[in-house]
């Protein structure tokens, strides 16, 4: 669910933040473009459920926190488009698994039309190809790094499980196990110094859950048997011929 008051604060930190960061100022001119990219991706996500508009925002906000931190350069353009555009290929879920190849194209499309400069709306696609491992393709440039980390610092955490787990189909043992491993995995991959100190909290969290989560796993009965040898109700005695 989006919360009004979150979309909010998140925006005025983005934009009070712009003018801050990266190895430039953001023209008057990329700006308005970024307004007008991000009324295009708000609609875009106002029927998604684990990868909504706020989770979008999240990753703008990390990104900018990372960009004004790092010692690499960085394209603040490059990087706050390019988080705005990172989950487009999501929106369809017909091609979520291949969201990062599939937004890019999306994203193409729409930046040519904004008459965006081609090496600038090459180095967007790249960011969104390459912020997600089923591309198959490790993030390179320091914006692309940028945004991967920002984008896997939204996975990390309590919160970070949950939306894993949200629209997924099959038995909750293998959802939890399955999205349980990943998320414990998502902290080593982080690119930058700044990145792990952001997300050490929330690797904490997450671990602390998973052990609570496991145990009651384990506890889980998985057949009739198991539950006569945990309640004693049947005799071990073996009869005698």
């Amino acid at each position: 669910m989006f919360h009004i008051e979150a979309y909010i604060l998140i925006k005025s930190n983005i934009m009070r933040l712009i003018k801050m960061v990266f190895s430039r100022e953001l023209t008057n001119e990329e700006k308005q473009i970024i307004l007008k990219l991000e009324k295009f991706v708000r609609k875009a996500h106002a029927q998604s459920d684990s990868h909504d508009y706020a989770h979008v925002l999240t990753v703008c906000d990390n990104s900018i926190k990372i960009g004004k931190e790092i010692e690499d350069l960085a394209d603040p353009f490059v990087c706050i488009c390019g988080s705005l555009l990172h989950d487009i290929g999501k929106t369809d879920n017909t091609f979520s698994h291949i969201h990062g190849l599939f937004g890019s194209s999306i994203a193409e499309e729409f930046l040519d039309g904004l008459l965006i400069k081609k090496d600038t709306t090459d180095a967007i696609c790249r960011v969104i190809v390459r912020h997600t491992p089923t591309s198959m393709i490790p993030p390179e440039t320091t914006e692309e790094k940028i945004v991967f980390d920002a984008d896997c610092l939204d996975r990390l955490g309590l919160m970070g499980l949950i939306r894993g787990f949200l629209g997924k189909e099959g038995s909750m043992d293998k959802i939890l196990t399955t999205y349980m491993e990943r998320r414990l995995k998502d902290y080593e991959k982080l690119n930058f110094k700044v990145s792990k100190d952001m997300g050490d909290w929330k690797q904490q969290e997450l671990e602390g859950f998973v052990m609570f989560l496991q145990k009651r796993l384990d506890d889980r009965l998985s057949s009739i048997e198991d539950l006569f040898e945990k309640e004693g109700i049947v005799s071990k005695k073996v009869k005698k011929k």
